[in-house]
């Protein structure tokens, strides 16, 4: 009775069939990621106002800027879970207010209203932004950018994805001291 031994794979097969594996494993990804569409989700700033505006003799501002965000998730398929919100209210550059929100659960095809209420910073402007927002103020409009930062969960059934930063920058974000119920939709530029 004789054995004979199976050839043993060279290293150049195992290195091709590891790369085909891994060829294959990102192609299953791409498949998915393009069928499930998470890039579907659009925010938009429906209000935006600023509550008792006033600055300080340290040159900072007093205030709230009140921000209602819409997130509508268009899929079909994927429900979102965001962990938090990050809303940060920016002029010329600078940094003027923000506030975090917590998170919550979006089911596919649904639309979300957030509320937020981001009081301004309480440190000093550059002389020349303090100017511009007090110039702005006496013309009545102030323009600003929206920031919108979240970690996000897609779910697809029993299948959930790992953590997502979804980023969305709205701009210009005007607001109206004058008549603070007018204001006109900012469609934001959102980027997962």
């Amino acid at each position: 009775m004789s054995t004979t031994r199976q050839p043993r794979p060279t290293t150049k097969k195992c290195i091709a069939a590891s790369l085909l594996a891994m060829v294959v494993v990102v192609v299953i990804i791409v498949i998915l990621w393009l069928a499930l569409r998470p890039a579907k989700l659009h925010v938009s700033v429906d209000h935006a106002a600023v509550s008792r505006l006033n600055f300080t003799s340290g040159g900072s501002l007093d205030g709230t800027f009140d921000v209602t965000l819409r997130a509508y998730n268009r899929n079909k398929r994927a429900a979102v879970s965001y962990h938090s919100l990050e809303v940060g209210v920016w002029y010329e550059d600078v940094y003027l207010a923000g506030a975090v929100v917590p998170g919550f659960y979006q089911p596919p095809q649904n639309e979300t209203r957030i509320d937020v209420a981001a009081p301004f910073v309480a440190a000093a402007l550059p002389r020349g932004v303090e100017a511009d927002v007090k110039r702005d103020r006496t013309s009545g409009v102030l323009p600003v950018e929206v920031h919108v930062r979240a970690k996000a969960r897609f779910r697809y059934g029993m299948v959930k994805t790992r953590r997502y930063t979804v980023r969305a920058r709205c701009q210009p974000v005007v607001v109206v001291f004058a008549s603070p119920s007018s204001f006109d939709r900012v469609y934001c530029d959102v980027h997962i």
